[in-house]
């Protein structure tokens, strides 16, 4: 197998791609809260990411979603819940464009399905130069700032301390594929229609890089899908929020098992 992954519980497969820069570890909140439902998780390392960072990165998104799709097959998977967040989702939109057969329901959190406007792409290929020139140390003076919720940074500060660690100690190479994998990625929008899987949307309340708005644009366009607000969360919602989190995971869970 190309990547490294853990596996949890038996029951309904359910699989959740984890944002970048982290690993699947970023899920453990979520785990007891699947497997008591009668579920199997299934927590993948992207290729230069996680116990997978010394895997050659992917190249692109879309080779990401043939990574998982090549998952699912090793495992004798044929269809499952799948869930990402932020870059997560993009691989999600890419794997249901090419493998929709595989879906039984989706979970999108903090994420979108459109492409980088000229200035996000621009301000990536900055953090690369950066990166190539002063560290990973980049990742966390660029992008910390915007991904926290101000509840997490007063009431939390062993999570930010936590996601400092684990930014910093990202490969730089890994990061570089992935924020060109990010720049180039297509628009996915035309995606949205096709899904017809019951979808749940999760994001932050308090999400600055994948806002409210993005999450209300998503939920018009997927027709079986419903938008849940995590209160007092930034964009990595399932860390900062885990019982809201869960609560709401738990209750799509059973809606889509019976």
């Amino acid at each position: 197998m190309k990547m490294y992954f853990e596996d949890y519980g038996e029951g309904t497969p359910i699989v959740f791609l984890h944002a970048f820069p982290l690993s699947g570890k970023m899920w453990r909140s979520q785990i007891e809260a699947i497997t008591e439902q009668g579920c199997r998780l299934i927590l993948p390392d992207f290729r230069g990411f996680g116990i997978s960072k010394d895997l050659p990165p992917a190249d692109s998104i879309e080779e990401m979603a043939e990574d998982i799709a090549e998952l699912l097959q090793f495992l004798n998977i044929g269809k499952a819940i799948i869930g990402g967040l932020s870059i997560g989702g993009y691989v999600i939109l890419n794997l249901y464009r090419l493998h929709p057969e595989i879906f039984s329901a989706l979970i999108l959190c903090d994420t979108n399905a459109v492409a980088d406007t000229d200035e996000k792409r621009l301000q990536r290929f900055e953090t690369i130069e950066q990166i190539k020139t002063v560290g990973v140390q980049t990742l966390r003076e660029k992008m910390m700032p915007n991904l926290i919720s101000p509840h997490t940074k007063n009431e939390n500060p062993e999570l930010l301390k936590e996601l400092e660690n684990l930014f910093g100690e990202t490969a730089p190479a890994s990061a570089i594929s992935a924020l060109k994998a990010m720049a180039e990625r297509k628009d996915q929008t035309s995606v949205l229609e096709r899904i017809n899987v019951p979808t749940a949307l999760i994001f932050g309340e308090e999400d600055r890089v994948t806002d409210l708005q993005t999450a209300k644009s998503l939920n018009d366009r997927i027709k079986n899908s419903r938008l849940f607000v995590v209160k007092n969360a930034g964009h990595f919602s399932n860390m900062e929020q885990p019982e809201q989190f869960n609560s709401v995971l738990k209750s799509f869970i059973k809606e889509v098992k019976f």
